[in-house]
C-alpha cells in the first residue's frame, strides 16, 4: 500500500467521522486544533488505524500524533501493509 492510499483511506474516514469536506486538509493540519478532534475521536481514530491498517494501539504513541502527516507516517511505519 502506498502512502497516497493511506492518505486517501484516512481522509475518507475523517470525512465520514467529522461529516466535513476534507479538501482543505493538508499534512500540516492539526487534529485537535484545526479539526476539533476530541479524546473520543482519538479512540475512534486508533480503532480505525488498527482495523484498517493493522496498526497497534499504543496510546502513548497515539497521543504524540499532532498533525495529519504524523498520523499518515504512524500508519505507514507501524501498519501491516501488504
Amino acid at each position: 500500500m502506498t502512502k497516497q492510499e493511506i492518505i486517501q483511506q484516512t481522509n475518507a474516514f475523517f470525512s465520514d467521522r467529522l461529516d466535513s469536506d476534507m479538501s482543505h486538509v493538508t499534512p500540516d493540519t492539526e487534529l485537535k486544533h484545526d479539526l476539533g478532534i476530541t479524546s473520543v475521536d482519538a479512540v475512534a481514530i486508533a480503532s480505525f488505524a488498527q482495523k484498517s491498517f493493522g496498526c497497534p494501539v499504543i496510546m502513548s504513541e497515539i497521543k504524540a500524533i499532532i498533525t495529519m502527516d504524523d498520523l499518515y507516517n504512524y500508519i505507514e511505519k507501524n501498519g501491516k501493509l501488504s
